[in-house]
């Protein structure tokens, strides 16, 4: 479907065009949540290769059929060439390269990319072409030739948003499909609540979907966007255990603040049948279009 966020950019609030107002609302929220205190490296937390295993590789099997949905999904044609922006495990890209698709993945973290080269290895798929960068760091030229397909599942944790769209748009020549947050992610969640009860500050969350939709109208980019359910919050077998996680994750060094900690897990954690989360829902978006419809900037 078609949709436009109701959120619109009062004109008298910005001195900015449209698509620069977006681009810098997204660029602002991403550099508050950057600037929180404490919350340590990104690259730390990806490169976590017991965290990884505790929360992705596990689940690297019994993922493969929502992975071959979403494939679906998108109507990805066998023997594709796709470009896999911030591949991760290789949740995406080996169950394309199943599919005899020529995926190039591009993923900055070591221990994500060790982890999809065991998985392609164990689904004796063909080679996945891997980019050990960040997106913002790799060029059109190192690419090669041009994709039928870019994809961005999750992975849109760039400051400069407008840059990397359009960095997409010219290695495309058929469709890009964005996977983002239309509300607060599991760990934002969390965070919300635990942040100000343990360090004393607020935390800000991430910038959501109706903005990133939002900028790409203004560049005249006419995107569909789909709303399914977001990643799915990770599940613990105790309270204990979930606490423990948290801590970990909260970077907590006082009694004081574990206390906080397992104080929310004992009244707020979600009892399911696979165990203890979160609760709450998150909502994901699927953003995608055509890159030959979209027409020179509204602004330009």
């Amino acid at each position: 479907m078609n949709y436009r966020s109701s959120m619109n950019a009062p004109a008298a609030e910005s001195e900015h065009s449209p698509e620069t107002y977006w681009q810098e609302r997204w660029k602002e929220q991403r550099l508050a949540r950057l600037a929180v205190p404490r919350t340590g490296s990104p690259d730390s937390f990806w490169n976590n290769k017991k965290r990884l295993s505790d929360h992705f590789i596990r689940n690297l099997d019994s993922g493969r059929k929502d992975a071959e949905e979403r494939i679906a999904t998108m109507g990805i044609r066998d023997g594709s060439r796709v470009l896999d922006i911030g591949a991760g495990t290789g949740v995406l890209s080996v169950p394309l390269a199943a599919h005899g698709c020529d995926v190039v993945a591009v993923e900055p973290g070591e221990a994500m990319r060790d982890a999809l080269v065991l998985y392609e290895k164990q689904q004796q798929v063909r080679p996945v072409t891997i980019i050990p960068k960040r997106w913002e760091d790799v060029t059109p030229e190192e690419l090669g030739a041009p994709f039928d397909i870019v994809i961005a599942s999750y992975s849109l944790m760039i400051t400069d948003i407008g840059d990397a769209i359009r960095k997409m748009q010219a290695v495309c020549t058929g469709q890009v499909h964005l996977y983002w947050f239309l509300t607060q992610p599991y760990t934002a969640i969390l965070n919300t609540a635990l942040w100000p009860k343990v360090h004393g500050a607020e935390f800000p969350g991430e910038p959501t979907a109706d903005c990133l939709w939002q900028m790409l109208y203004a560049m005249g980019i006419p995107a569909n966007l789909a709303v399914e359910a977001s990643c799915e919050p990770a599940y613990f077998p105790s309270v204990d255990d979930a606490a423990n996680d948290f801590c970990k994750r909260l970077d907590c060094t006082t009694p004081e603040q574990e206390r906080a900690v397992r104080e929310y897990c004992g009244t707020s954690l979600a009892k399911t049948e696979r165990g203890y989360c979160v609760a709450g829902e998150a909502l994901g978006a699927h953003i995608w279009w055509n890159v030959n419809s979209s027409c020179t900037s509204r602004n330009r």
